[in-house]
């Protein structure tokens, strides 16, 4: 088996999808592939492809390639790291080397963006918090940084993570409210049958803001705090939840 090449997927004049190595922009070099929006996820399964951690804007971009659209990843990617050491908090960003500085800023702007495009919370200022909250305090929030490896322990993906402390919530719920199911073991050997039965591929995802899903009721108002050093948060300003966004 040939080793894998990396490279990019680039569209031409002629609007077909190329492939070229490396970083060469020689169209001439590279390998057409044919009605790529449809062949796309056959090709992934069969192994001729293989999905990147590189943001492709000019795949993402083409508006009427919307199945490309659904396949692009979004993640930072942790291969440029000079230090394995994840940042302790924002706040030491500025301690870093400018490479990694860039990394962990693009991952923080990665998850806020997410969050915000929900849209998961409305900003109040200090007066407008005062006004709604009525004496309740604001819930503190964190940013939990960390980095992801693959299955050779090689760096893969630098994340952060916002939560809300749920351990201060103001709010009194019963246990059976607050729980989050997860799949059964049998239910998972089921599907796992039934996949193998039907000769279908079995495959796994990561959905980012999983536990973001649901608007919250009027009656649950939540006033959070940014996590300290959000750079993109005035100081004075507050958070109201209207996703949930427990931690």
């Amino acid at each position: 088996m040939m080793k894998p090449r990396h490279g990019k997927l680039r569209l031409s004049s002629l609007q077909q999808w190329i492939f070229t190595s490396g970083n060469s922009v020689d169209l001439s070099k590279g390998i057409i592939l044919d009605d790529l929006p449809r062949t796309f996820h056959n090709l992934l399964d069969i192994g001729h492809l293989f999905k990147g951690h590189t943001k492709f804007q000019r795949v993402y971009n083409t508006r009427t390639q919307v199945q490309l659209r659904d396949s692009v990843l979004h993640h930072v990617s942790a291969h440029g790291l000079t230090s394995l050491l994840a940042p302790v908090s924002l706040n030491s960003h500025h301690k870093m080397t400018a490479s990694d500085k860039v990394i962990w800023d693009e991952a923080y702007n990665e998850e806020l963006d997410g969050l915000t495009s929900l849209p998961t919370w409305e900003v109040l200022t200090e007066s407008q918090f005062k006004s709604l909250s009525k004496g309740v305090k604001a819930l503190p929030s964190m940013a939990i940084v960390t980095i992801k490896y693959d299955a050779l322990n090689r760096p893969k993906r630098a994340k952060y993570r916002i939560v809300v402390l749920g351990n201060h919530d103001y709010h009194t719920w019963l246990k059976e409210s607050t729980t989050a199911p997860v799949m059964l073991q049998l239910e998972l050997c089921l599907l796992t049958a039934l996949a193998v039965s039907q000769c279908r591929f079995l495959k796994n995802c990561d959905i980012k803001q999983a536990f973001v899903q649901s608007s919250l009721l009027d009656a649950e108002h939540y006033f959070v705090k940014p996590p300290k050093g959000c750079p993109r948060s005035l100081p004075g300003t507050y958070w109201k939840l209207l996703c949930s966004l427990y931690g």
